[in-house]
């Protein structure tokens, strides 16, 4: 073919090529095969949680036409094929549903992705405009607020209204739930929705059936709220069950009706005591009696307003006093240790041990909390606390009835001469000193105590000091004293101060048996005494010192001990329920016996 007839052939092709883009260029226009594309939701998560898994998509035709319809990626590559070569009818909508899964089975990849109708007899290949987003991902959701922190419930003129509110995506109501989370493990107390202002109304309401509220319960509550984002993914924030690793300060909410804040130390009779009555200011009544005796009342008086002052009469005796306030039907106590004169003069001049009140451990297991994040501040959670706080629901420490409120009644009924102090106290160099007293009385477990004040304790025995511990589990952990705060709890050592080795047991009730008496601890006693299932075995002495009395276990291991330490003497008597055995009907004579004779230890004479 000549070089000119190849030219007209070239030239010829090129006209008709660009007359059929025309043409067709011109159909498409006057006669569109696709009118318009649709999606719902656009956004979606194929996620399996049943709520927006799946959307259904399709186009509308403008005429009958064997079509394929699919999805593709953002780089136009086809991920699924829904419709395939089939005739459709035109005039009508037609849609489908796309579970988010390619051709595999697969779910595809969080992205973009877009619409595709191909008509192959005429070439025709329409992407759509609209895109469809595949996300998986869950929000991001934070917790930031619940204001107030401290609501009463009962008895009030007006529900009170705690908002709670998060940072995330706006939902128009999102679900908010309410945790109890002092009683055990924390539990659903209360479910209800929010609104579109990223935040919720609780009243101080908790569920009481199926379609019925009440108020709830003084303790400590935490919130959690869920939220989906436009794709339908859900996010719990802080997290399903809340803990206090996750919770943020100023997100829980504590429900009080009454408490009561007072001395953490000794306050010298002839003073004045400085208390707080709150969560609010209240009229209210107060009457201070002492510990056991509800009859011998130094003080009784009204005031209205938070704090007060409380005389304390010059000739009050030592010993613990209970401050009780009432407020309504509202009520609450707290022990006030005070450090009186003993009456008479035989008693002034007689040498008396210094019985110690373990402040810092009721302290650091009161389940109150310090921060607001909704769960309780304690030094087995890790703390750290504030010391000057009152007791979780208005009440006197726990281990105060159970260990250290038996003794000190019976040390009055008995007359054994005692002064008074805190931990707190000791560790703060005010008051009795260590050097001061003969000997020291724990009244109960002192699970913590600063390293400082254990190392004094250690030199004060060794020096010629006379400790006894009334309790079990003690001087094994230190804590720090700083600010008025407790922190950085230590763990359980192997050895406490003075170098023993113990380890607390718990089995069937039974005596301890006595094997050794070199200070005449049991004397004309029976060869067992009391009746204990928490036992505190000894597993190793300190290595300088010299065992004189001891009280075995049923397994033939030593619980009661007492050994000498350089000049001193260390008495253990190896459970915490010795001083609730004191008032037994049956064993508790030999308690009270063997009681009187630590005790006459511990003031200096004999042994």
């Amino acid at each position: 073919m000549t070089r000119p007839l190849v030219r007209v052939v070239f030239a010829l092709l090129v006209l008709v090529t660009i007359a059929a883009f025309f043409v067709t260029q011109q159909l498409k226009s006057e006669f569109p095969l696709v009118l318009r594309f649709a999606t719902k939701p656009s956004q979606f998560s194929p996620n399996g949680d049943e709520f927006r898994d799946s959307s259904v998509v399709g186009f509308d035709l403008s005429e009958p036409a064997e079509v394929t319809f699919s999805i593709t990626d953002s780089e136009g590559g086809e991920v699924r094929r829904i419709v395939d070569e089939r005739r459709l009818a035109g005039d009508t909508k037609h849609r489908f549903l796309w579970d988010g899964r390619d051709d595999e089975g697969r779910v595809v990849p969080d992205g973009t992705y877009r619409m595709r109708v191909v008509r192959r007899d005429e070439n025709r290949v329409i992407n759509s405009v609209k895109t469809i987003t595949v996300d998986t991902e869950p929000p991001r959701v934070t917790l930031v607020g619940a204001d107030p922190s401290v609501i009463r419930t009962r008895r009030v003129a007006q529900r009170p209204r705690v908002r709670i509110r998060y940072r995330g995506p706006v939902n128009a109501a999102p679900e908010f739930r309410v945790f109890r989370t002092d009683d055990r493990r924390p539990r659903v107390v209360r479910r209800f929705r929010g609104d579109d202002t990223r935040s919720g109304v609780w009243r101080g309401e908790v569920a009481a059936g199926p379609d019925a509220t009440r108020p709830a319960d003084d303790g400590i509550y935490a919130f959690t709220v869920t939220v989906r984002d436009r794709a339908g993914n859900a996010a719990v924030a802080p997290t399903d069950i809340p803990t206090p690793t996750v919770a943020r300060s100023g997100t829980g909410v504590s429900v009080e009706s009454l408490t009561l804040r007072g001395p953490l130390e000794a306050v010298t009779a002839g003073s004045v005591a400085g208390l707080e009555v709150g969560p609010v200011d209240r009229r209210f009544d107060f009457v201070v009696s002492r510990l056991g005796a509800p009859s011998e009342v130094i003080r009784r008086a009204r005031r209205v307003g938070g704090r007060f002052g409380l005389h304390v009469p010059p000739r009050t005796r030592t010993g613990v006093y209970l401050v009780r306030v009432r407020a309504g039907d509202d009520r609450a106590v707290w022990p006030l240790a005070v450090a009186g004169s003993p009456r008479g003069r035989r008693a002034a001049g007689r040498p008396r041990a210094l019985v110690v009140l373990p402040m810092m451990t009721w302290q650091g297991l009161n389940q109150v909390d310090d921060d607001a994040d909704g769960f309780a501040d304690t030094l087995p959670g890790g703390g750290p606390i504030r010391l000057e706080r009152h007791f979780a629901g208005g009440r006197a420490p726990p281990r105060l009835g159970a260990e250290a409120a038996p003794l000190l009644r019976y040390a009055d009924a008995a007359r054994l001469a005692y002064d008074l102090t805190t931990d707190v106290a000791l560790a703060g160099g005010h008051g009795r000193r260590l050097g001061s007293a003969p000997g020291l009385v724990f009244a109960g477990s002192a699970v913590w105590l600063p390293e400082p004040l254990l190392r004094r304790m250690r030199h004060y025995v060794v020096g010629g000091g006379r400790v006894a511990s009334f309790g079990a589990d003690a001087f094994r952990r230190d804590v720090t004293l700083e600010g008025g705060s407790l922190r950085a709890p230590s763990g359980r050592g192997r050895k406490d101060a003075f170098g023993e080795r113990t380890e607390l047991l718990r089995s069937a009730s039974s005596p301890l048996s006595v094997v050794q008496d070199d200070l005449a601890l049991f004397a004309r006693l029976p060869g067992s005494i009391g009746e204990f299932s928490v036992l505190e075995l000894s597993r190793g002495l300190p290595h300088d010192a010299d065992r004189v009395a001891a009280a075995d276990s049923r397994a033939g291991e030593p619980a009661f001990v007492a050994y000498e330490l350089g000049e001193g003497l260390v008495i253990r008597t190896g459970t915490p329920q010795w001083a609730r055995g004191l008032t037994a009907a049956s064993r508790g004579t030999d308690l009270r016996q063997v009681t009187n004779r630590v005790w006459r230890l511990l003031s200096g004479r004999g042994g």
